[in-house]
């Protein structure tokens, strides 16, 4: 599955993966027993409209799919969820999910209990000022694995290694989509 981002610099953070509820990958990789519920789950999501589901002062919502996807850096089995805050025909309808450094992503991690793990380090007292997620710059923590660190490493310089490092597996590709 492809997925595009901005941060490929926090991949080691994602610790789960969301489909767009009204994708048709969601419905493709829906285990038999998880079936019925995400059903129930996508006619509920046709009924919001795309400006109600990207609100992010919403409830977040969603199904687990009953399948894993394999985060390419460090080989750990991550969760497939559907939710309605992820759009199909946006990117590729799917992302890995980063709540340490996504703000989205943390409230979904934090209702449905998924791990947190964050992969930049925030500034002095952040999280004693009830900071969550945090989505600025900062050196790169807890990435690494038996091949590459980019722990330290600005985001510039993180991006950049871990980029050429995924490409160096054919696991994924640096592209520019936006000028």
């Amino acid at each position: 599955v492809s997925v595009y981002t901005t941060r490929p610099d926090t991949l080691f953070g994602a610790t789960f993966f969301v489909v767009a509820a009204d994708a048709k990958l969601a419905a493709d990789i829906v285990s038999d027993e998880q079936r019925p519920t995400y059903e129930d789950y996508l006619n509920e999501t046709r009924k919001s409209s795309d400006i109600d589901r990207m609100a992010t002062d919403r409830p977040k919502t969603g199904v687990f799919l009953g399948a894993y996807a394999v985060n390419p850096v460090n080989g750990q089995q991550i969760p497939i969820w559907a939710s309605d805050y992820v759009l199909a025909d946006y990117g590729t309808g799917a992302i890995m999910a980063v709540p340490g450094q996504d703000e989205r992503d943390w409230a979904f991690a934090e209702k449905f209990d998924l791990g947190i793990v964050r992969t930049v380090q925030p500034p002095a007292g952040f999280e004693e000022d009830g900071g969550k997620a945090f989505t600025g710059q900062g050196p790169a923590v807890n990435s690494a694995n038996d091949e590459i660190s980019l722990d330290g490493m600005a985001v510039a310089e993180a991006k950049t290694a871990i980029i050429d490092w995924l490409e160096g597996k054919a696991a994924g590709t640096r592209a520019v989509n936006f000028r």
